[in-house]
């Protein structure tokens, strides 16, 4: 008797994939909050919370080129420009918030600075880690190299 052949396995949703990283950022985040705010006072407490509040709407924002190329043409070049445009867009408000906040009177820049990179590596690592456990998970083989053998 044969066996059917196993199907593939369904890849989660973007932002499902991506819920354990915004958690831990969220975490982070707090961390930084609470650090900021009996070493610097309000201002490092309202800087801690714009940075991971910015963090985490960059990098939730990330799967709207996927949710949009949904509905796209199977064209590659589609795609490519959406991801461009969202992108560069995504790009353009975290800049414009940023300079907004650095010229604020009671932002702590320090303290800014500081969560913004904490939360960012944190979600990057944390997004990183999850991903290469599910695909493990799913017995998937890294790509090729291209190097020799």
């Amino acid at each position: 008797m044969t066996r059917p052949a196993p199907q593939p396995a369904r890849r989660r949703q973007p932002l499902a994939a991506a819920r354990p990283a915004l958690l831990l950022t969220l975490v982070v985040g707090a961390g930084c909050a609470v650090a900021a705010s009996v070493v610097a006072g309000s201002g490092g407490l309202w800087a801690a919370i714009a940075a991971t509040a910015l963090v985490i709407a960059f990098f939730a924002s990330g799967a709207l080129p996927v949710v949009l190329a949904r509905y796209l043409p199977s064209n590659g070049m589609a795609g490519a420009g959406v991801l461009i445009v969202t992108y560069s867009l995504r790009l353009a408000l975290i800049f414009i918030v940023l300079g907004v906040l650095t010229t604020a009177d009671g932002v702590d820049t320090r303290w800014l600075g500081l969560t913004l990179m904490a939360c960012a590596l944190v979600y990057t690592l944390t997004y990183a880690v999850t991903m290469f456990r599910e695909n493990a998970q799913r017995g998937g083989t890294p790509a090729a190299t291209g190097g020799p053998e």
